[in-house]
């Protein structure tokens, strides 16, 4: 079967297939995977079954923002913490993979990381020819720009700090185009994983997510596809994170008020470190923050952190993190790592799929790198029906979290004004409740 030159729809066909069918030559071929990807025609597309998979589209992770307030996300974390150590991401090579770096050279929050020569490589996947940091702020070619910034990003004149990575070396990677949505851009992604790679570099942020909105519906992805293993993307995130020891940070989407609901792919990916977005004072989910598959045998997004205007905001906040702690220990793995940002979770171990872990704070994973016990929360075992719940809180609200299962959210209400004394019913079919407390846990197990 000869497939024609002159296509539309994009596919991903393996090695083994390809003997039994005539190609052109492939546009890309992936150096992990066993694939190359080509165009075809939409009749040659559908006669080839389940020998291709359709290269989906991905759209950044974010919401618009008129003026963010960003460096919020570092208090909450306590960053001071990192900061009093010295940690600032020296000697950590960081990717970005995103739509665009418009006028990064000209931020005053990133002229620090110019300066200091610590940018290692540009590459423009999608015009190659464009020149570097330039493009179309309405096409939201500056994406890439503020998710740096929240990285590493200080502002001198405003005395303002807005990540933690200010003396890491960076690699950057524009894989999208704001104007358009093509399926190629999936096969640019993916090269930029691999190129990252070939340069040393083991933490990457992936603020960027796939699930619907295509222009052909019928390419639109299924919710449960958003399995972890269904996608491209998400097999190389397992081959980056299983194979060659890298740490992907991916932001989960801004799906959670849509009828999609649940995270995009790649953040689906079991060894994907997905982050939510959390809400500042106290550390409720944001109402938008995209949540995990109840499907799927892991909880997904892993952990949570402040960003008012997207979650793209959020993954950012935490790969500044990672670099601090890589700074800090670098014969950690990537899972290691990884382990640590959970450990270190409000929540934790009771993760759930609206916030995982919870938020992890600097102060707490410090104690737990130097080997130190922190304070988990605490535990209530009931057989009754309901439960009074003695509060010492200011906290204008309290949030339950009522679980069908360990991990699975079935419904979250929130208790105004609480007072004194909280009386929790146990809802039908309700195995565990989460009640949040400010910044505090108390999980309830209805027996």
């Amino acid at each position: 079967m000869c497939l024609s030159a002159f296509s539309q729809q994009k596919v991903w066909i393996s090695h083994a297939d390809t003997n039994n069918l005539c190609l052109p030559k492939p546009e890309f071929c992936s150096s992990w995977l066993p694939y190359c990807s080509y165009s075809v025609s939409e009749d040659v597309y559908h006669t080839l079954g389940s020998k291709a998979l359709p290269v989906q589209l991905f759209k950044p992770a974010t919401l618009p923002i008129s003026s963010p307030v960003l460096g919020f996300a570092l208090e909450q974390i306590e960053a001071k913490a990192f900061l009093q150590e010295g940690l600032n991401g020296a000697g950590i090579k960081i990717g970005i993979i995103d739509g665009g770096f418009l006028k990064a050279n000209k931020s005053k929050s990133l002229k620090h990381v110019f300066e200091a020569e610590r940018v290692k490589n540009y590459q423009d996947f999608v015009t190659p020819e464009l020149t570097p940091y330039d493009g179309i702020a309405r096409l939201d070619d500056g994406h890439g720009t503020e998710v740096w910034q929240l990285i590493g990003g200080k502002h001198p004149g405003k005395n303002i700090q807005y990540g933690l990575a200010t003396h890491a070396e960076y690699y950057l990677a524009r894989t999208d185009h704001g104007a358009y949505e093509k399926r190629i851009e999936e096969d640019h992604l993916i090269a930029a994983l691999e190129q990252m790679h070939r340069m040393g570099v083991r933490l990457v942020n992936v603020s960027l997510g796939y699930n619907i909105g295509y222009t052909n519906p019928e390419e639109n992805y299924r919710r449960e596809q958003m399995d972890g293993k269904s996608t491209l993307l998400a097999k190389t995130i397992s081959a980056a994170a299983l194979e060659k020891g890298m740490l992907i940070i991916v932001a989960a989407g801004n799906e959670a008020l849509d009828p999609w609901q649940i995270v995009s792919t790649p953040g689906d990916a079991e060894h994907a470190l997905t982050v939510g977005a959390s809400k500042f004072d106290i550390w409720d989910k944001m109402n938008y923050s995209s949540i995990g598959p109840s499907w799927l045998p892991y909880v997904k997004p892993d952990i949570a952190v402040y960003a008012s205007s997207g979650t793209s905001y959020a993954a950012p906040v935490v790969t500044g993190m990672a670099a601090c702690i890589w700074q800090r220990d670098s014969t950690l793995s990537n899972f290691e790592v990884m382990d640590l940002l959970k450990s270190a979770g409000n929540f934790h171990p009771y993760a759930n799929n609206y916030l995982g872990h919870g938020v992890p704070t600097c102060t707490r994973i410090l104690k737990l790198m130097d080997g130190q016990t922190i304070s988990r929360p605490n535990t209530l075992r009931t057989k009754k029906k309901s439960v009074k719940i003695p509060l010492k809180t200011e906290a204008s609200y309290v949030v339950a979290f009522h679980k069908t299962n360990e991990k699975n959210v079935a419904n979250r209400y929130m208790y105004r004004n609480p007072g004194e004394t909280l009386k929790i019913k146990r809802p039908d079919r309700i195995r565990q409740t989460s009640l949040l407390v400010g910044k505090e846990v108390l999980e309830i197990f209805w027996e």
